[in-house]
């Protein structure tokens, strides 16, 4: 005897949804609003126009919001008879009684219509439902339904609902299961796979231990969500003003930033790190090959410095911008601190462009 593979019922090379994509929160959620659209739109208008034919209203919305075209979404079997049970269960879901009676009228109109609107006599013929299963609590909530329309404005609707009750219960359309506390309905709730977006996963927490093996894609986002999280608090916690077209601001300096600032002990200890080498270099030595390679080295740093700088000015323009008044910036200033290394009385006398800060370069020499 051959055994069979199992197999999709979609031939080679056929694109079909998978079943389960029809009971994910993405295929739930949306039929569930569109079903909430549905019958708002025909309380709207039925209230505005106390229409003799209610169930006509219904048809021309039915028609005009496209649900007449839902049959045609799947045309696989497998995947049909999934998608069949679960509109229903949708529209079904919204006929019990903690529902406004009006729009269990409706939840029953759409039921009905889309129930007996399957396509019939296709050639290849489309998969269709003969039974709609329905626990029994629900079951009677729809029996009663009639006794629930007492409203003035709601008797109307009264010759629609009794004629479609009995239509159902005439062809022995439902299949009665248990009470739904039990979950008797194939999946027990719906929706059954919960689709989870980049926003919505929980953040990693750091302390928890390591798992065993490759990371899921999972924790792999939740990881890469941690990490931009922290860089975007330490941007918040570190941003500084940037230049703007009407001027950029000048070197901060130990001053200008207030105490509590994380850039203060930054620039602290970069000042004194800074005047402990520059007054290192200046400390006559008994050796000239020292003091003669010290300053060598200071200026190489000031050339490779402004060499860089240059290298970028054509990309980002650093001499449009201007500090206080017409003083110099970006390489132009620069190039100014370098030239004034080693002349006496300038502020860039010891360091050149390591003297920024005091001011190095802001005055024509």
């Amino acid at each position: 005897m051959s055994v069979v593979a199992p197999a999709p019922s979609g031939g080679r090379g056929e694109v079909i949804l998978q079943p389960n994509y029809f009971t994910s929160s993405i295929f739930v959620s949306a039929v569930r609003d569109d079903i909430a659209t549905l019958i708002h739109t025909y309380y709207e208008q039925y209230a505005n126009s106390q229409p003799t034919e209610p169930f006509s209203l219904f048809k021309s919305l039915w028609s005009a919001q496209g649900w007449k075209w839902m049959h045609f979404m799947v045309l696989d079997d497998r995947t049909r008879e999934t998608f069949l049970n679960v509109v229903l269960r949708l529209f079904l879901e919204r006929v019990v009684e903690i529902e406004a009676p009006a729009n269990r009228v409706v939840a029953l109109f759409g039921l009905y219509t889309f129930f007996y609107t399957q396509p019939k006599g296709t050639a290849p013929p489309l998969y269709s439902v003969t039974h709609i299963p329905i626990p029994s609590d629900q079951f009677a909530c729809f029996k009663a339904l009639p006794n629930a329309l007492n409203a003035s404005h709601l008797q109307p609707l009264l010759p629609s609902v009794s004629y479609i009750k009995s239509v159902l219960l005439k062809d022995h359309v439902f299949f009665i299961t248990p009470h739904s506390d039990l979950g008797p309905l194939n999946p027990r709730n719906i929706p059954r796979e919960i689709f989870v977006d980049e926003k919505s996963i929980l953040p990693l927490d750091p302390n928890a231990p390591k798992k065993k093996g490759r990371p899921t894609k999972r924790d792999k986002a939740k990881k890469a969500r941690l990490a931009l999280d922290n860089l975007d608090k330490w941007l918040e916690a570190t941003s500084a003003p940037l230049p703007t077209l009407s001027g950029a601001p000048s070197s901060p300096t130990s001053e200008e930033i207030p105490v509590h600032h994380p850039l203060a002990s930054s620039l602290k200890l970069y000042q004194t790190e800074k005047s402990r080498i520059l007054d290192s270099l200046d400390t006559p030595s008994s050796s000239s090959t020292l003091s003669l390679h010290a300053g060598m080295t200071v200026e190489k740093a000031n050339q490779f410095v402004l060499d860089r700088l240059k290298a970028a000015e054509g990309l980002f323009a650093l001499d449009t911008f201007l500090a206080k008044g017409d003083e110099p910036a970006g390489v132009a200033r620069v190039e100014r601190a370098v030239r004034e290394l080693g002349v006496a009385k300038t502020s860039g006398r010891s360091g050149g462009a390591l003297n920024l800060l005091e001011g190095a370069g802001k005055s024509q020499t």
